[in-house]
């Protein structure tokens, strides 16, 4: 949708691609990239009222922004469980955070929703918009980001990640751009602000800067060759060495100072977080999501081996980078995959497979015409600007439309214990302060429903550190020794709150210490026996 409103390349009525011209006030109102952002956007709201909210982090994420915006101060210290409380700890994520916790006091879990599939939408739109401006028909652009949505839809949750996913797709753009000759190093330098944002909002500005870097050798490289590439002197190369250089020091352009890079140093070397943290693992071929990943990596080849002699270039090659390192851990597979579609914009039109989809009798490709005068096009983009409109009001009015309005988002009952809430809440409020004993996933949801209990432990792994997470998972299979130490160590603890079925689930449930408060399929709360006897005489 955004890149609806950037200047037209061709002034003519008929998009790249159309197979009949159409009546000229319907052009003016509707794109191919209008229904592809419509599309993606009711998808995401339908099929994502659940399934964008399975991350723990969406929970205390909101948490920790809603008390720096109340505060007006930055945390410095664990806040929320009692394992580590007071300890140092930095919020690495902060300004992403605020800006969940903002949009949060709109309508709570609906508004985040919608902002999410929003940004989602409005990204995959603008891939598509690349993809139809190099020629693409409309029905294989909708292919491609079906791809692009495929591969990516397992890690899609509301958390700052997601910003991640944009700026890098944004800083791939500007290199593929530069790399082409369509802008110069003086424009590529707006990229110094967005990494200043960037590094505020996600760690993930260390793969930005990576991918910079892999460009600047490679056009090096490719220099060294005698083959096509922007640096064209010494002075250029020293140029984007120092642009990169500017870049990767904004990595200390934030409130913490050096503790910011220090906790993603940390967390980067934590051996075990594979283990603990699924995203974190390596990709799982016989997984749909490590299918979906495999697949779009395939045709990606496939295209790339369509490249005509004497037209390659370096960046066609870095999702190849992204694509290895999904592979590694597969929280990656969104940044390959948007990566591996914007590649693809840039090099169709250099393939075999552009000439052979350009054939005769066929219209699924057109080579691009030269440029025309530039021209403002904003009014396809007046329909879903309308509909994001309305949806936002109805949700500030807190009317229940389906879809659009209030109410609309929701938590999945099997992963979260939301019908256990109401007795969770009233344990919180006889006895604030109280220390519980949760498994890990259940962290988050306590922070944020339950603040007046402290928890054992959450998804913050760098509050943690790599080896006590790692023991805590071992631990499951023979829990008894191991919670025994805990209370020792940190305290006794009467509540308990487990994944019914689990080993620390079994652990409570046969000891006589402790009875059932309330069970469901998914989650068990515990209470300790003598406890409820003594309230009970």
């Amino acid at each position: 949708m955004l890149d609806s409103l950037e200047r037209t390349e061709r002034p003519h009525v008929q998009s790249a691609g159309s197979d009949n011209p159409r009546p000229m006030w319907i052009a003016q109102f509707w794109r191919p990239e209008t229904g592809i952002f419509l599309g993606v956007w009711l998808v995401l709201l339908i099929g994502g009222r659940e399934r964008l909210f399975r991350d723990p982090g969406t929970f205390w994420h909101t948490v920790v922004g809603e008390r720096i915006l109340t505060t007006g101060e930055f945390l410095d210290h664990d806040p929320f469980s009692y394992t580590f409380g007071g300890q140092p700890w930095t919020p690495y994520e902060w300004l992403g955070e605020c800006a969940m916790a903002l949009i949060h006091r709109v309508d709570g879990f609906d508004s985040l929703l919608l902002a999410a599939t929003v940004g989602i939408a409005a990204l995959f739109t603008w891939a598509a918009h690349r993809l139809l401006r190099a020629g693409l028909h409309w029905s294989l652009t909708v292919l491609v980001i079906v791809l692009l949505f495929a591969a990516s839809t397992s890690h899609l949750h509301v958390r700052p990640h997601l910003f991640t996913i944009a700026f890098l797709g944004i800083t791939f753009a500007r290199l593929v751009d530069f790399e082409a000759g369509r802008i110069n190093l003086r424009r590529l330098a707006w990229l110094i602000p967005l990494f200043i944002v960037w590094t505020n909002i996600h760690g993930g500005m260390l793969g930005g800067l990576g991918t910079m870097g892999l460009a600047w050798l490679g056009w090096c490289g490719w220099r060294v060759l005698g083959l096509h590439t922007p640096l064209k002197s010494r002075r250029s190369i020293l140029d984007l060495a120092v642009l990169i250089v500017v870049c990767g020091l904004t990595a200390f352009v934030n409130p913490y100072g050096v503790e910011l890079p220090r906790t993603w140093y940390a967390i980067m070397h934590m051996p075990h977080l594979p283990e603990i943290i699924q995203e974190h693992a390596p990709l799982n071929p016989t997984r749909p999501d490590g299918v979906m990943v495999l697949g779009f990596g395939l045709v990606y080849l496939v295209a790339l081996l369509g490249v005509m002699p004497g037209k390659w270039r370096v960046t066609w090659l870095l999702p190849l980078v992204w694509l290895a390192l999904a592979c590694m851990r597969i929280r990656h597979a969104p940044l390959f995959a948007i990566t591996a579609t914007l590649a693809l914009a840039d090099l169709l039109p250099y393939t075999r497979w552009a000439a052979w989809l350009a054939r005769p009798g066929s219209d699924l490709f057109r080579f691009p015409a030269a440029k025309s005068s530039p021209r403002w096009n904003w009014r396809p983009a007046l329909l879903p600007f309308a509909l994001v409109g309305l949806a936002f009001g109805l949700q500030a009015a807190q009317a229940p439309v389906p879809v659009l309005g209030h109410g609309w988002a929701r938590l999945d009952p099997e992963i979260w214990p939301v019908e256990l809430l109401p007795e969770l809440r009233r344990q919180a409020e006889a006895k604030p302060g109280a220390p519980i004993f949760n498994e890990y996933e259940f962290g988050g949801f306590l922070i944020y429903y339950t603040p007046e209990l402290r928890v054992y432990l959450d998804d913050r792994c760098e509050v943690y550190g790599d080896q006590w997470l790692h023991e805590y998972v071992v631990a499951e299979n023979d829990p008894g020794p191991y919670v025994e130490a805990c209370q020792k160590r940190y305290g006794r603890f009467d509540l308990a709150l487990t994944h019914t079925g689990s080993g620390y689930d079994s652990y409570f449930n046969r000891s006589a210490e402790w009875s059932v408060l309330e069970r469901t399929p998914t989650a068990t709360l515990y209470r300790r026996a003598d406890r409820y006897a003594e309230e009970t005489r």
